[in-house]
């Protein structure tokens, strides 16, 4: 650090030539943070995401934590969705003539709706994230490919039982709402990485 006179005001000059640093530091005090005493244009250098260990960046959940928030995620999903449809169904019954026979017809739809399609969406989620898994580990690699191929055989084995014409409906519709996902993932990752806000400290 070196202080010198100007105008009769000391100003004061970092220089650092540290090869671990990998950046020339030569910068006055009117670019400095008045926060940190550093320059802001260093943060900023090279782009991307920012990882406190290297390694970090190759780090993906494990199977056991995609499937767990799968299957929980899933679950609760499926009880709102039966649910809303089971209390549809409890109030457009005809038979419940009297406030009491509504509220029990009500809590009978849901109670029967509810588990049933929270169960379903359950054994997808747990199917699903087991045959991502597995075709990622053949494949030896994570991408969107490993997903979509997840999901058409989710459908295929899910409606195995039901008939050709229920295994291509179900495979096309997962393959589709996989596609759907991707991309639109990609789309909220490159909006995303478009926004970058820079603080003007200068």
């Amino acid at each position: 650090m070196n202080l010198g006179r100007s105008d009769g005001r000391y100003t004061e000059e970092y220089s650092s030539n540290d090869p671990t640093m990998g950046v020339s530091v030569n910068a006055n005090t009117s670019s400095l943070s008045p926060y940190l005493s550093i320059n802001p244009s260093y943060l900023q250098q090279g782009g991307g995401a920012e990882f406190v260990f290297p390694t970090d960046q190759k780090k993906t959940r494990t199977w056991g934590e995609r499937m767990f928030s799968g299957i929980g995620s899933s679950y609760v999903t499926g009880l709102v969705i039966g649910g809303s449809w089971g209390f549809y169904e409890g109030l457009r019954n005809p038979d419940g003539k009297t406030m009491k026979l509504r509220i029990n017809s009500v809590l009978n739809g849901c109670t029967r709706r509810g588990p049933f399609v929270a169960n379903s969406l359950g054994v997808l989620a747990l199917m699903y994230s087991t045959l991502d898994y597995g075709i990622g580990k053949l494949r030896d690699k994570e991408d969107q490919y490993n997903s979509i191929a997840a999901a058409i055989s989710t459908g295929v084995i899910f409606k195995s039982t039901a008939g050709v014409r229920a295994i291509g409906i179900a495979a096309a519709l997962g393959g589709s709402l996989a596609v759907m996902y991707n991309y639109g993932e990609k789309l909220w990752a490159g909006k995303g990485s478009n926004v970058i806000s820079s603080p003007g400290w200068a």
